[in-house]
């Protein structure tokens, strides 16, 4: 996979001129920056990120709501990449659906949706407190990993609770959006590659008497 990639990537950087070279360069640096970023600071919160206390008090009978303290730390880390990979995908992918390919390929309409979603999935699932089968709210465990390993009987994020099955759907779906990226980056390049050697194999075939 890896070789026929960098073989795509390589056609199309001889297909730009120098200016376009600088900010696909830019981009793409830029954009390495923030998968890594999101990809470190998201596996540090599925197995760190830590309940409120403030919400150990809350009771689903009464359903109070307590304020919530401002995110720190990697949350809110986490949360300032995604909004730099959402400008990235709208941004990046139009400037370069406009000046290399020339047409809106469905990979800068996927893109864009995909971040999108990322961020609203990501600030849904930001909890604040997640009861546990049997335990009070203050036993439970930090990270996400609890989620999927526990019974648990619901989830709270500041705005609202969420059941065991819409937490983890959520939760999986924010997961999954940075391979989903990568995996629907590497067909649309090959499927390019495939169309653009349709397109010789057409226009080098003679012609018919």
């Amino acid at each position: 996979m890896l070789p026929r990639l960098t073989t795509e990537v390589a056609w199309f950087w001889r297909t730009v001129t120098p200016s376009e070279r600088r900010v696909a360069r830019w981009f793409g640096w830029l954009s390495m920056f923030v998968v890594a970023g999101l990809t470190t600071t998201g596996v540090w919160q599925f197995f760190s990120h830590e309940p409120d206390p403030d919400w150990f008090r809350y009771t689903t009978e009464s359903k109070l709501r307590f304020s919530s303290k401002p995110s720190t730390g990697g949350a809110e880390l986490h949360g300032l990449l995604g909004d730099a990979a959402f400008v990235l995908a709208l941004f990046g992918g139009a400037w370069f659906a406009y000046k290399i390919l020339f047409r809106v390929p469905k990979f800068a309409v996927f893109a864009a949706f995909v971040a999108f979603a990322a961020n609203i999935t990501g600030s849904v699932v930001r909890f604040n407190a997640v009861k546990i089968d049997g335990r009070a709210l203050n036993q439970a465990d930090d990270g996400y990993l609890q989620l999927f390993t526990s019974n648990m009987d619901f989830m709270v994020n500041g705005r609202q609770e969420l059941g065991p099955a819409t937490a983890r759907f959520l939760t999986f779906g924010h997961i999954v959006t940075v391979p989903v990226l990568l995996i629907a980056a590497w067909f649309t390049l090959m499927r390019a590659r495939q169309a653009r050697e349709r397109e010789h194999s057409a226009t080098g075939r003679p012609s018919s008497a």
